[in-house]
């Protein structure tokens, strides 16, 4: 049901609202103190992370995206203009993948397909972000967790699972849905 909602946005409207998240994410003190942020790469009719991606490297921030190895997430570090190539789920990643240091992992920009008013999100099925961010606590990393998002895609709850990592916010076109006290 959300990737149909999702899809019935047009190109236009898809493309007004992303800029519109950039925006207020490029307010938020999180982004602004953050040095290493972690940050999908946008496909399909995802909200599209393009134009904030050349953003945060004007910024002078360090990116790292996705890479996915053996069903798990692993972070490579990134510049706008890298040569991608088609994961074995679609995604697009680096071409070569290379390796970034997650221990110094400031803030996680997420993709989702629903959320909750409780700051749980519900992804594309596989568990692969639960998954990295419960490696990343493990190891004692705990990054501020934002999902990007069109409004139009948050539900009143989830049915969670006992592995489900909440969000700390939601950023989308209309402002910040903030989660917990972290932000």
């Amino acid at each position: 049901m959300m990737k149909a909602r999702r899809s019935s946005l047009s190109q236009e409207s898809q493309r007004a609202m992303s800029e519109a998240v950039v925006g207020h994410l490029a307010g938020m003190e999180e982004l602004i103190t953050a040095r290493h942020i972690h940050l999908y790469l946008s496909f399909g009719d995802e909200l599209s992370t393009a134009a904030l991606l050349v953003t945060l490297a004007a910024m002078g921030k360090e990116l790292s995206v996705p890479v996915v190895r053996h069903r798990m997430i692993f972070s490579s570090a990134f510049r706008p203009g890298d040569p991608l190539r088609r994961s074995s789920f679609g995604q697009p990643e680096p071409e070569f993948f290379s390796p970034a240091d997650e221990r110094t992992l400031d803030l996680v920009l997420l993709p989702l397909l629903a959320f909750d008013r409780k700051g749980y999100r519900l992804g594309y099925g596989k568990g692969l972000y639960d998954r990295f961010l419960h490696r990343l606590a493990e190891s004692g990393v705990r990054p501020c967790r934002i999902g990007l998002a069109f409004s139009m895609q948050q539900v009143e709850q989830l049915s969670l699972e006992p592995w489900d990592e909440p969000l700390d916010g939601v950023v989308h076109e209309k402002g910040v849905i903030r989660f917990t006290q972290k932000l």
